[in-house]
């Protein structure tokens, strides 16, 4: 109640506790009510007014003291980064009570921002909007590091670029505020609040929406420490965990290398290598040697290969990759099956072959590249055996065909082995490249150990024991089944020589090869029976086969030549049908009349004196000769 002193009203203590009570319990101060009740008093007006704006504005700053502090709260039990930043934009967007608000995060890579989180948007295009570097309000938060806002976007003079402003407008955002997300001086982002009317963002906006912007700069740092380490331990478990696998792998390759290695110190031959890598492996494992690897028909002829759908040329090129490197090579197109070479003598390289069973583990290309160390060891091993007994085969068969040494002294130089010294031999002469000449050596000592060779300059002479011929009849069938005597040139003997006779046969043998490389001949195998009448004619001297046939036979193929006859074959045929004209015409399909006009034109070219008995032998030497030259 109001009572007048001195033409003014007093006023109650109990009406202006009651309007304090009012305003202090959030009663909004209604200024009309009070001028009506202390109408006559307005600097009491102005006081309540004064006291309910400031309770106001303390109550706001409590709410945002309080969001604040929810959200420092929040920081340390919510883990994931998305949902943080996601709460943060929308306490951004109440407690500022903003249209719009959004997270940019910065890619210092790209140099530009990049919209993480957003509340209040009602297009696509700000949640996929990517600010380039330097444009817009944006860019300038991150250049300046600082605060920066705007009342009308449209008249800012910031660099513009068509998809921001196309974003902006598609929100129809016309006021706009932006802070920097820093934290050690690195910019991580920018928050930004926007209305979609012209608005003066107040000093106590800004810095509300700074600390939210430090609160989501703690956020970002903390993911991408969190994410570091997340990453470092990561790291170093599967450091730890190659590591581990590394050191298993390489105990075992230590045990392998250990086991093949004792393999080849007791003198275990290329089966029980084979056989350890292929229990091992869990593998099928099969040796090639050099001849086989060179066929035509590998690999094809192998069942190995029958499941294996590679080509041959594939095949070649890993073994040569592997003789380069010294390390196994998975065979392309097939992803299951590697190869290593095994280089076990200057000119003959086998090939190891493995199929796994399944895909091969960490290391097992290494064990494959160790089996064929070992392998290569162990043929070595044998070579170096090999090679010292060929020395003492070849210098018994040297001095057993010289004759110059005493066969008691021969055979105490060969008492630790199985050679046989003992007569009658018989022998073989073999003409080929390096490699060949070879091969057919090693084929005929690993069938036949008691056989003797040496080296001669046109290639080698082999000395078989007759007993062992008669003991083992198919000798020579078995090596021209292998095709050991491919591309070589062989002069054997069906005869049995006794010492004595061993130097004239063997020099016969060899005249034998050098007529038959006068004709042409560079391979096949031929008796030396067949050829004797050649050998006592033209033995000291090879080089005139072809000028004692030319002598003989010229007329006749020139006259065949010039008239289209046929006198040259008509005669060879008549001399190998007994001289009789009938049989000549019923072999070559021609009348007898024809076979005697032949033979009368020979008596033209030749003159008669070709039918008397010396002609006649030189005759059919020569046409011989002529037909063993012939394809």
């Amino acid at each position: 109640m109001a009572e007048v002193d001195g033409g003014l009203r007093t006023v109650s203590a109990s009406a202006v506790a009651e309007v304090v009570r009012a305003v202090s319990r959030g009663t909004e101060f209604d200024r009309a009510a009070a001028a009506h009740r202390f109408g006559d008093h307005p600097d009491l007006i102005d006081a309540f007014s004064d006291l309910s704006a400031t309770l106001a504005r303390w109550k706001q700053k409590d709410r945002e003291r309080s969001a604040l502090l929810e959200s420092a709260s929040e920081l340390i039990r919510v883990r994931d980064t998305k949902k943080l930043l996601q709460k943060l934009v929308d306490r951004a967007r109440t407690l500022i009570g903003c249209d719009i608000a959004y997270l940019s995060q910065y890619y210092p890579d790209t140099d530009d921002l990049r919209v993480q989180a957003s509340r209040g948007a009602i297009s696509a295009k700000l949640k996929e909007l990517r600010v380039p570097p330097g444009v817009g309000l944006a860019g300038q938060v991150v250049h300046d590091r600082a605060a920066h806002w705007t009342s009308n976007y449209d008249l800012t003079r910031l660099p513009h670029e068509r998809r921001v402003d196309s974003a902006v407008k598609a929100e129809h955002m016309e006021s706009l505020l932006g802070v920097p997300m820093v934290v050690d001086g690195e910019v991580l982002g920018a928050l930004f609040a926007a209305n979609r009317y012209s608005h003066d963002f107040t000093t106590d906006e800004i810095t509300l929406l700074s600390a939210l912007a430090d609160h989501a700069s703690v956020v970002l740092k903390t993911a991408r420490l969190m994410g570091d380490l997340a990453e470092a331990a990561r790291a170093s478990a599967e450091a730890e965990e190659s590591a581990a696998a590394q050191a298993g792998t390489l105990r075992r390759l230590v045990e392998v290398e250990e086991h093949l290695t004792q393999l080849v110190l007791q003198g275990q031959g290329v089966s029980a290598v084979i056989n350890v890598i292929s229990e091992m492996l869990d593998a099928t494992v099969l040796v090639v040697d050099s001849g086989r690897l060179d066929s035509p028909s590998f690999p094809d002829d192998d069942d190995f290969f029958e499941q294996i759908t590679v080509a041959s040329a594939d095949i070649h090129t890993a073994l040569k990759h592997s003789r380069e490197t010294g390390r196994s090579v998975q065979v392309t197109g097939d992803s299951q099956l590697y190869v290593a070479s095994v280089a076990a003598h200057r000119r003959q390289h086998s090939g190891l072959f493995v199929r796994f069973n399944d895909h091969p583990a960490a290391g097992d290309a290494n064990i494959v590249a160790q089996a064929a160390q070992s392998l290569a060891l162990i043929r070595m091993n044998d070579q170096a055996r090999a090679d010292a007994e060929n020395r003492v085969r070849g210098e018994l068969a040297v001095d057993i065909i010289a004759g110059t040494r005493d066969l008691s002294e021969l055979e105490a130089r060969s008492r630790t082995s199985s050679f046989s010294l003992s007569g009658p031999w018989r022998l073989m002469t073999i003409q080929g490249d390096i490699d060949s000449v070879d091969r057919i050596g090693v084929r005929l000592v690993r069938v036949e150990p008691r056989i003797l060779l040496t080296q001669r300059s046109p290639g080698t002479t082999i000395l078989i024991p007759s007993a062992v011929h008669r003991e083992r009849p198919t000798l020579n069938a078995l090596f021209e089944a292998s095709g050991a005597f491919d591309n070589s040139l062989i002069v054997i003997s069906d005869t049995d020589y006794e010492r004595t006779q061993l130097r004239t046969a063997e020099d016969e043998m060899w005249s034998c090869i050098r007529i038959l490389n006068s004709l042409g001949i560079r391979q096949g195998v031929h008796l030396i029976e067949d050829f004797a009448p050649y050998t006592a004619m033209f033995g000291t001297a090879p080089e005139q086969v072809v000028t004692f046939m030319d002598r003989v036979l010229d007329p006749l193929r020139r006259w065949d030549r010039h008239h289209s006859a046929e006198l040259l074959s008509t005669l060879r045929e008549y001399f190998e049908s007994g001289l009789n004209i009938r049989r000549t015409a019923r072999q070559m399909s021609v009348h007898v009349n024809t076979v005697k006009q032949r033979l009368e034109r020979a008596d033209l070219v030749l003159g008669e004196e070709w039918r008397a008995p010396e002609q006649a032998f030189r005759l059919q030497v020569a046409l011989r000769l002529d037909k063993l030259k012939s394809p």
